[in-house]
């Protein structure tokens, strides 16, 4: 089967609809509606074979009912709480979710954020590197004789048991929760709109005020999107009322970082550690308050180069699967992911 036509519903920027758009089959006629209504949705959906709703969107029975042609709704994203499934099944739709490989790459990098700072990785390894003699000599090692932390760190905590706030619960949050659950976390979460029960209990997560979020988590990742009235949330005051002692780490965007008051927090030891992907200003400039902290190599500090979603090469490949399920349709294959 070729020419389908697909209605693609985003809230994205535009630079990634046209990777989406480039990383498309051939054969498909393609409608992308940025941040549409439901009327402009409702205009639309009679005209398509195939609807992608990208992350998140409402898709209730009457659209379902307006979508006579549909052969396909393709939720990119974990999250389908937001569609009717039963609707779906009892107009013979099927729906499929498509986790996102982006979304999974900067939960990993933000696992690795968290792992570093809680166990104070590089603190340990300027240790392990810098230290030009540990004043006895080294034995081979065997099951009986090892020298356990022989350079004496002490600032090495368990992630178990530990609690994990979320602020700002999207398809990244979903993923960073489901690795998260591995550890043994209590994992806290926070967005605009609560979750229903049912999504909580998937993915393990509790709902927190923004108040209580930053009172008991003894990890806050920073997940917040940019927009408008959000500014630089994460500032003085927002860090006075953390959990004394708490790691700070952000994989969202930049912008809600005061890098001054953060640098400040941590100097002080309000903060036992700070992580950081993105920089308010890129590429960052040299004399970045929070880049500073690295200065002193005994920091415990993870600064990158705005790098958790991989190298940009990844880009097209990371959308062409995406794709996958309407390929299948396309060539009579059986569908992935399938919910309903």
């Amino acid at each position: 089967m070729s020419n389908l036509k697909v209605l693609f519903a985003t809230f994205r920027a535009p630079r990634h609809q046209k990777i989406a758009m480039e990383a498309a089959p051939e054969g498909l006629d393609i409608t992308m509606c940025e941040a549409p209504s439901r009327a402009e949705l409702l205009e639309q959906l009679p005209l398509a074979d195939v609807f992608i709703s990208e992350r998140s969107g409402l898709i209730d029975a009457d659209m379902l009912a307006a979508g006579r042609r549909l052969r396909l709704v393709q939720r990119l994203g974990r999250m389908t709480h937001d569609i009717d499934a039963d609707a779906a099944r009892k107009a013979g739709i099927p729906v499929c979710r498509w986790p996102l490989r982006g979304c999974s790459m900067v939960a990993e990098h933000a696992m690795m954020q968290v792992l570093s700072l809680v166990k104070a990785s590089r603190e340990a390894e300027h240790a392990l590197v810098a230290t030009p003699d540990w004043g006895t000599p080294p034995k081979k090692c065997d099951e009986n004789h090892f020298a356990y932390n022989w350079t004496e760190r002490r600032k090495i905590r368990s992630l178990a048991g530990a609690t994990v706030g979320i602020l700002g619960f999207g398809e990244i949050g979903a993923e960073l929760a489901v690795r998260l659950r591995a550890f043994d976390c209590e994992v806290l979460y926070n967005k605009r709109s609560r979750l229903p029960a049912a999504v909580e209990a998937e993915f393990g997560v509790e709902y927190a005020d923004i108040d209580s979020i930053r009172a008991r988590s003894d990890v806050l990742c920073i997940l917040l999107p940019h927009g408008e009235g959000i500014g630089e949330m994460i500032d003085h005051a927002f860090i006075e009322q953390m959990k004394p002692g708490a790691y700070l780490v952000s994989t969202g965007a930049s912008t809600v970082l005061n890098e001054a008051d953060v640098a400040a927090a941590y100097r002080v030891g309000i903060l036992s550690g700070v992580a950081t992907d993105g920089w308010t200003w890129e590429p960052v400039p040299r004399d970045n308050p929070l880049l500073r902290l690295a200065d002193d190599p005994q920091a415990n500090v993870v600064f990158t180069p705005h790098i958790a979603g991989g190298v940009r090469s990844n880009d097209r490949s990371m959308r062409e699967l995406e794709w996958e399920n309407i390929r299948r349709l396309m060539d009579g294959r059986e569908l992935r992911h399938r919910v309903a």
